[in-house]
């Protein structure tokens, strides 16, 4: 089944702010998203970086401790790179790292830091396109990573030949941002992976539906 995550700001929450925390029961999503940067020794959530005002941000601390209690896997998308071992070692300490999911700033070459969670890579080095599936498909299973999930990709990059492509190879796609009519019903019960959207209500109904 396909894994729906509520995009930041689902159901015109706003992005990364509490009325969106407050709201997640509603949007019946595997997972949610936040933003993430690092200033100082602090995670925050913004979708921008606020140097001036990342004090006053929801950390991911916060974050964390929701998506425990809610039992939510929760999208953390790497705004900054670098980071990525400070926000797996904060998993770990409230007891999250198995909710873990990133997208963002991560890189092949945290194959020795991910040790938990999944990733869906932005960027791989080679371009997502038909031609090059194959190719991506042996680079990310080179590493011999588990967690090394598979591509993350907008939804206006996808065409059926790339989708093919994907399905002969069991390449994995986690897609954004799915929110019109046209483009769940065409792509929802096609993406093997995950599907990121604002409407996460719509878009259950579509994957669910005979």
């Amino acid at each position: 089944m396909t894994m729906i995550t509520a995009h930041g700001g689902a159901m015109n929450t706003g992005r990364n702010t509490q009325a969106y925390f407050d709201n997640i029961d509603k949007y019946n999503a595997d997972a949610i998203e936040v933003d993430i940067w690092k200033k100082g020794n602090l995670l925050y959530l913004s979708h921008l970086p606020a140097p001036f005002s990342y004090k006053k941000r929801l950390t991911l601390r916060y974050a964390f401790e929701v998506v425990k209690q809610k039992q939510i896997k929760i999208n953390c998308d790497l705004k900054q790179k670098g980071i990525i071992k400070d926000v797996i070692d904060l998993a770990k300490e409230i007891g999250v790292e198995d909710l873990l999911i990133f997208t963002g700033e991560a890189r092949l070459s945290d194959n020795k830091i991910v040790d938990c969670g999944q990733v869906w890579f932005n960027k791989m080095g080679l371009k997502y396109t038909a031609q090059n599936v194959k190719a991506l498909k042996e680079l990310l299973d080179s590493f011999k990573n588990p967690h090394f999930a598979g591509l993350n990709i907008k939804y206006t990059k996808l065409s059926d030949e790339f989708l093919s492509e994907c399905k002969k190879y069991d390449l994995k796609l986690s897609v954004f941002t799915v929110d019109k009519d046209e483009t769940m019903n065409k792509y929802a019960k096609k993406i093997d992976g995950n599907i990121t959207t604002n409407r996460p209500l719509d878009v259950r109904k579509v994957v669910e539906s005979n």
